[in-house]
C-alpha cells in the first residue's frame, strides 16, 4: 500500500511542479519581453528608487536577469515533462530538485539589493 501511494506521488508531483515551474517561466519571459523587445522600460522604476533589488539596476540588467530566470524554468519544466512521459523516476526527480532549486536561487538573489 505505501509502495503503491509513494508511487501514484512520485508520477502526480511533476505536474504540479511543472505548472509552477511554467508559471515562473512564462513570468520571466514575458518580463524580458515587456522591457527589451517591447521596450516598456518607461513602465519600470530602475535605479535606486524604493531600493529595488540589484537587477532593476537598469533595464538590460533586468532583461538579462528575466530571460535567464525564465529560461531555466523552461528548462526544468521541459526535463521534468520529458522524464515523466518516459517514466524516467532519476530525471523526473531531477527535475523536480532543478525547479526547487531555481525557486530557492531566485528567493535568494531578490533579497539581495
Amino acid at each position: 500500500m505505501t509502495n503503491n501511494r509513494n508511487s501514484k506521488l512520485l508520477w502526480t508531483l511533476p505536474y504540479v511542479i511543472v505548472a509552477f515551474g511554467l508559471l515562473f517561466a512564462f513570468i520571466g519571459l514575458s518580463e524580458f519581453y515587456n522591457v527589451k523587445i517591447a521596450g516598456q522600460e518607461s513602465a519600470y522604476a530602475f535605479g535606486p528608487v524604493n531600493e529595488n533589488q540589484w537587477y532593476y539596476q537598469n533595464a538590460s540588467v533586468y532583461a538579462s536577469y528575466n530571460l535567464t530566470i525564465g529560461l531555466m524554468f523552461l528548462t526544468a519544466s521541459v526535463l521534468t515533462v520529458w522524464a515523466t512521459i518516459k517514466k524516467n523516476k532519476t530525471l523526473v526527480i531531477t527535475g523536480i530538485s532543478l525547479t526547487i532549486l531555481f525557486f530557492i536561487a531566485e528567493l535568494v538573489s531578490s533579497k539581495v539589493q
